[in-house]
Formats: C-alpha cells, sequence, structure tokens
C-alpha cells in the first residue's frame, strides 16, 4: 500500500510512478484504491491496464477480501493506493474506512509518503508517530516527496527511528495530474502520458523499487473462503450503462456484479448516442455540468429516455445521472441546459461543495434496488444542489442532511431511481440481483 501522511503530499502521483515502474520490469499489477474515489483509479487503469478497484472498510466490509483476492488473481503484485490520511477513516474515533484499517484486513506492508518541503528531523517525529499510533500496522518504509537536494534526503533519512527509508522524491511541477472541482481531470480527457511516463523516470531515479517488491513478497498469506470467480448466471436481460465523458464515474465491481446477475452491459453516450436497444439504463456520476450543451443538443435520446422511463423501463442514476433525469441543469454560468425531464425537479450548480461524506441509508419504500426497511451504505460529493422537488416521492431517509431535500434522497418515479448517493453494490448482493429482476421483468413484460 501506498499511503499519506495526510491528502495532497503527492501520493497518487507516486502510485502512477510505481505501477509504471513495475510494469516496466515486466509484472503484471492490479491496482486497487481505499474508499470511495473514482477518479484516482481511472489513472490507475491507464497505467496498469488491468482495472483497478475500490476497497472501502466502511461502505462494504464484508466483501473487501473477496474483491481483493478474485481480482488480485493472476497479478505478480498489487499497490494499493491509500486515501486522505492513512489513519483517517469514518470518523476520529474509528479506524473503519481508513487506510491503515484496510492495511490490517489485507495484512499488506505500507509505504509511508510524507511531505517534506519545509521540514527535515521533525519529519523523524512524524514517521516515528505513524508507526507507533498503531502497532498493528506494518509500516514498511518512508518516502520522502519534494526533497530539496541530496543533503535534504540525508537529514531525512537520518532523522528515522525503527523505520527504513523508501527513498526521496524531488520537487517536480512537470509530474501532478491536473485537478478540479470533483479531484483529479479523468483519465480518458487528456493525454497524460507524458506524465506518467515523468512519474515512472522519478520513481525509478529515486525510490528503492526493489525493496518495495521485497515488501510485497514479504506479506503473510491471506485466507479468505469465497470463490475467486463470481458465479454466472445465464444471461438474460441487457443494460444501457451511459459511459463518455460526461458519465464515468462506476465501480468496476458495480458492472462486474451486475454480470454475474445475468446482465449485459452495453456501453452508449448520452452525448452522441440514440438510446440502445436494452432493459433497463444505468446513469453513473460524473461531470454532465461541463457538458450540459451537448447533452441537451441530443434531443433524440432525451425524448427515448424520458418516453422509455414512463413505460416502465427501469433506470438507475446516481448523481450526475441523477442531474441528466431532471427536468433541467443550470451550469456555474447561470445557463439553464433543459435535460430528460424524466423528474420535474431542477438542479443548479454552485461554487461551493455541498456535500461529502459517509452515508447511510434507510429505504421507506420500494423500489428497483431495495425493499422498504433495507440500509445501505454509500457517499455523496457534489458541488449541485436541488430545486423544486417538493412533488417528488423519495426512496431514502439518510442519516445525515446530504440528501437532494436535507435527509431525503433517491427521487423515485415509476421504476426510476435517481440519488445523489453512490452505492458500491459489495454493501449488498440484493442491490444488482433486484435491479437485474427488474430489467428481466420489463423485458419480458
Amino acid at each position: 500500500m501506498v499511503a499519506g501522511e495526510r491528502s495532497g503530499v503527492g501520493k497518487s502521483t507516486i502510485t502512477i510512478g510505481i505501477i509504471a515502474a513495475l510494469r516496466a520490469r515486466g509484472l503484471d499489477v492490479q491496482p486497487f484504491k481505499v474508499g470511495p474515489d473514482f477518479l484516482d483509479p481511472m489513472h490507475h487503469n491507464a497505467v496498469s491496464e488491468r482495472l483497478s478497484r475500490n476497497l472501502d472498510t466502511w461502505m462494504f466490509p464484508h466483501y473487501v477480501e473477496e474483491s481483493f483476492l478474485r481480482n488480485s488473481e493472476g497479478a505478480d503484485i498489487s499497490v494499493i493506493e491509500g486515501v486522505m490520511g492513512f489513519y483517517d477513516g469514518y470518523d476520529g474515533r474509528s479506524e473503519l474506512g481508513s487506510s491503515a484499517h484496510l492495511s490490517k484486513v489485507l495484512r499488506c506492508p505500507v509505504a509511508l509518503v510524507l511531505n517534506a518541503s519545509s521540514s527535515a528531523r521533525s519529519l523523524g517525529a512524524v514517521a516515528k508517530g505513524f508507526v507507533d499510533f498503531d502497532p498493528d500496522v506494518n509500516i514498511g518504509g518512508i518516502i520522502f516527496n519534494k526533497v530539496g537536494g541530496k543533503r535534504h534526503l540525508e537529514m531525512l533519512e537520518d532523522s528515522l527511528r525503527d523505520v527504513d527509508s523508501l527513498g526521496g522524491v524531488p520537487r517536480r511541477e512537470d509530474v501532478g495530474l491536473k485537478s478540479r472541482h470533483l479531484g483529479l481531470v479523468p483519465a480518458q480527457e487528456e493525454d497524460n502520458t507524458s506524465r506518467y511516463e515523468a512519474a515512472r523516470k522519478m520513481v525509478e531515479e529515486n525510490l528503492d523499487v526493489d525493496r518495495l517488491v521485497e515488501m510485497a513478497r514479504e506479506a503473510p498469506p491471506l485466507r479468505y473462503d469465497c470463490p475467486i470467480s463470481l458465479p454466472k448466471e445465464e444471461t438474460n436481460c441487457r443494460i444501457g450503462v451511459a459511459l463518455d465523458a460526461a458519465f464515468n464515474f462506476y465501480y468496476a465491481d458495480n458492472l462486474d456484479l451486475l454480470r454475474a446477475a445475468g446482465a449485459e452491459v452495453v456501453p452508449f453516450s448520452p452525448m452522441r448516442d440514440s438510446l440502445p436497444d436494452v432493459d433497463g439504463v444505468y446513469l453513473g456520476g460524473g461531470y454532465p455540468e461541463m457538458f450540459a450543451a451537448d447533452l441537451a443538443e441530443n434531443h433524440g435520446l432525451l425524448t427515448s429516455i424520458k418516453k422509455a422511463a414512463g413505460e416502465g423501463l427501469p433506470v438507475y442514476a446516481e448523481c450526475g445521472g441523477l442531474m441528466f433525469l431532471c427536468h433541467s441543469l443550470t451550469d456555474l454560468e447561470g445557463k439553464e441546459h433543459i435535460m430528460s425531464s424524466v423528474f420535474k425537479a431542477k438542479v443548479e450548480m454552485t461554487e461551493k461543495l455541498q456535500a461529502l461524506g459517509y452515508i447511510e441509508t434507510k429505504t421507506t419504500q420500494d423500489n428497483i434496488l431495495t425493499q422498504k426497511g433495507a440500509r445501505t451504505r454509500g457517499h455523496v460529493f457534489h458541488f449541485s444542489h436541488v430545486t423544486e422537488c417538493d412533488h417528488e416521492e423519495f426512496a431514502y431517509v439518510l442519516d445525515k442532511d446530504r440528501g437532494i431535500a436535507h435527509s431525503l434522497d433517491g427521487m423515485v418515479a415509476d421504476n426510476c431511481l435517481a440519488s445523489y448517493t453512490h452505492l458500491h453494490f459489495g454493501t449488498d448482493p440484493r442491490l444488482p440481483v433486484n435491479f437485474v429482476n427488474k430489467c428481466r421483468s420489463y423485458s419480458r413484460s
């Protein structure tokens, strides 16, 4: 695991460089990301050529080991990028959701990244604090980032106690990946080849990659009684998955679990395509606000989605997908773009972050994913808010006021469900089965 002292220490860029360096040695690398983030895994995918998977000990604790073992099958080495600071998780008391907790569950060694700018011997105290805070974690080495030079690195390494140095990365302005309001810019929007290559060279020239491989080999065996391959139902329905520059926030395991439940996944672009011949639609999150004009111009798809939804087509939408199902989307310049109008509600972008963090849902009425009384765990992160939603019905009550209307989330109409909540289907194996069953029923109606 490549973890950080805190957010912003450079662990994403260093992780990319490590994956690329291992690939250059001929190793087949399986990447993972701690927590609910969608954007870091996109860059993992581009460098590793294997789909990165999210692992979260709060959202889906019973699915973590199964996903890790199944998706690591056939790889030479697995690399897990941490989230926030190493010990940061659900709250200040519990270790749930933290990189530290996951490292203990998977029994994996940790390379801890420390930002060395404006500091020297003091980082020895920081490193020792991280090592001693929980004696059950295995911090196998320290990576110093933003090192000022050879003498600076010597001082940093001399300060360490009870933990070894894995090297120091110099300050570089040409290597870091670009960001915007939800995090890193999605990998498919720009050609990052030169940045990935620069990150690889930076890691190879400054870090002990041989020691990283040795650390991984020293990890103790991990045993878990689960099938390596997902049990596969006979394909019996087709689910259209919105996949383009506007919609690309999906957990890879969610699509695998839909396939295992019997769905054929049919990718399509809401910006360019017509509605494919499908029995259901999955609209994930993304950046529809940045492509609102293109989405609004695809009149054929907007009309088809509204008509099909009114006729009972199961449609599941999260965050960006929710915005697409509203009557309109107002961008940051104040321009209103007409969307599919499946719901009468409108959505507006804001400069200020509206919600961020873990949430727990309680289902208040049956819908295409859950039955009344069911509880799930998810995550929200958005810079928009929904207006004119007074007449909508809602499927969820959240444990925090982070929904569409305070604690209410999950607008429902016919067989449509649209929420700000992002769900990983590992939180409840019934979710993909319920959705596929709804799609199958629609196809036979």
